[in-house]
């Protein structure tokens, strides 16, 4: 049903959207808090359906307001889903795993971002080294809703 490239647990959520990179050393210097939303929450057919009219919407001029909405919409839960995942591997005690993945991934986005800015064609580097990254923290975030580090 969904995509074979990253875990169920997401239900499709991340063949859209990229996880949340924005302010981690920020972030990382406050503690870790309780998550608001449980994982049923976070990835629900709901929320697949805002993810997907986000991208549908995203040249329609006509669906700015709309475009904006959800895209502030979808950025706040893209947070949740991060601050989630990082109270669970506090909780087993691999967070500075989980926060190695994070900056691993963010670190080759920023660096691929740079070259292009530059006019280098970074396209094999997204579809291959950063495609991995992605999923292996995606698979590291799922094993730890599965309990495997308790």
């Amino acid at each position: 049903m969904y995509n074979e490239n990253y875990p169920e647990i997401y239900q499709g959520y991340f063949n859209y959207r990229e996880p949340y990179v924005e302010n981690l050393e920020d972030i990382y210097q406050k503690p870790v808090v309780i998550p608001i939303y449980h994982i049923e929450e976070l990835f629900n057919d709901q929320v697949l359906n805002d993810v997907r009219r986000f991208n549908e919407i995203c040249n329609d001029p006509d669906a700015k307001a709309e475009y904006e909405l959800l895209g502030t919409q979808l950025k706040e839960r893209d947070l949740h889903i991060f601050k989630y995942f990082h109270f669970i591997a506090a909780q087993r005690y691999v967070l500075d795993e989980l926060k190695t993945k994070y900056r691993d991934f963010y670190e080759l986005e920023h660096t691929l971002k740079q070259f292009e800015a530059i006019g280098y064609d970074v396209s094999k580097a997204r579809e291959t080294d950063l495609v991995k990254r992605k999923r292996q923290l995606l698979d590291f975030q799922a094993r730890l809703c599965y309990r495997q580090f308790a």
